[in-house]
Order: C-alpha cells, then sequence, then structure tokens
C-alpha cells in the first residue's frame, strides 16, 4: 500500500521526519533530484531545505540533541517516543522544502513518515482583500513633513547666534 502526504501551501514552521530503511537510493546524501523523487514521489521539493542525517554518525549527539540544537525544536517535542526510538537514516523535511506550493508526496517502499513536529507559524495572510473604508484611496502629499516648531526654534536661535558672533567680531576688530 502506498502512502502519501500532502504539505499545504500554507505549512510553515513545520518539520517533517522520515525513516529511511535500507536499501537507500544512491545519492541521497547529497541530496541530488533524482534520489529526492524516488523517496518522495515529486520533484517539487527544494533539496536545500531537505536533510539527510545518519544517526550512527552523529558523533556523540543523539537525534534529540540533534534536532534541538540544529532546529531549535524545543526539548519537550524532541523528548516525542517516536523521534527517541528513532535510528538509521532519516530525512527532516522543513516546510520551506515546497516552496509555498501544496506538494503531495507519495512514499516510496522503506520510506515511513515518523513524526511532523515544530512551531508552526501562527500569522496567516488574510484570505481576501481588506473591506474596510480605511483601507482605500490614495495617500497623498509631498512625502516630507512641514518641520516641527522644535526645528524651527533651533534654526532660529543658530541665526541668532551667529549675528552676535558677527558683531562680536567687528566689535573687537574696531577696538583693536
Amino acid at each position: 500500500m502506498t502512502q502519501t502526504l500532502t504539505i499545504p501551501a500554507t505549512d510553515h514552521g513545520l518539520i517533517r521526519l522520515f525513516k529511511v530503511t535500507p536499501p537507500a537510493p544512491a545519492e541521497l546524501e547529497e541530496r541530488t533530484p533524482a534520489a529526492l523523487t524516488a523517496l518522495f514521489g515529486t520533484d517539487a521539493l527544494d533539496a536545500t531545505y531537505v536533510d539527510v542525517v545518519d544517526t550512527t554518525q552523529l558523533a556523540g549527539l543523539t537525534l534529540l540533541d540533534y534536532l534541538h540544537q540544529g532546529y531549535d525544536i524545543p526539548a519537550q517535542d524532541a523528548a516525542d517516543p517516536a523521534i527517541r526510538n528513532l535510528r538509521g537514516l532519516v530525512v527532516i523535511v522543513m516546510s520551506r522544502a515546497a516552496r509555498g506550493q501544496a506538494v503531495t508526496l507519495t512514499l516510496a517502499p522503506g520510506v515511513t513518515h515518523v513524526t511532523t513536529t515544530g512551531d508552526p507559524a501562527r500569522l496567516r495572510a488574510p484570505a481576501a482583500p481588506l473591506a474596510s473604508k480605511a483601507a482605500e484611496g490614495r495617500l497623498t502629499g509631498s512625502g516630507k513633513p512641514a518641520p516641527s516648531s522644535a526645528a524651527m526654534s533651533g534654526r532660529v536661535a543658530t541665526v541668532a547666534l551667529l549675528v552676535l558672533f558677527a558683531l562680536v567680531a567687528l566689535m573687537i576688530w574696531v577696538a583693536s
């Protein structure tokens, strides 16, 4: 039975973990389009946002540590038993791999969706244009506001000081 999984176009901030049982497609660790197509049945994924991890080569880290430090997954999410017991070749697919489009993944035999984790974005763009009077119209004007009264006072004071300086300089010159 073929398993499918759809990443919606509005998906943001989630990470999907897949377990790959050997034999893995050739060039999977390089994340080539052919290898990703062999795993997920689509070439619509951006390989920049796909990570392939062999848990046996994490050099002293557990997969939980790797996800917590590398992907900023909160410790309580990373403590999921499905992740804790995951060993071997793991493929991590971030939401951004779908490039903002709805993508349906058709999982190859030997590929299992383990879990989806992360902190989904809370902000959503409005579905329809704003229907308010405040949202209509155009802004007019020069784009440069008039100087404030404090700015004008500063300019007047500067001119007055320059005039006083000139008068004092003139007095000193005449007196000498």
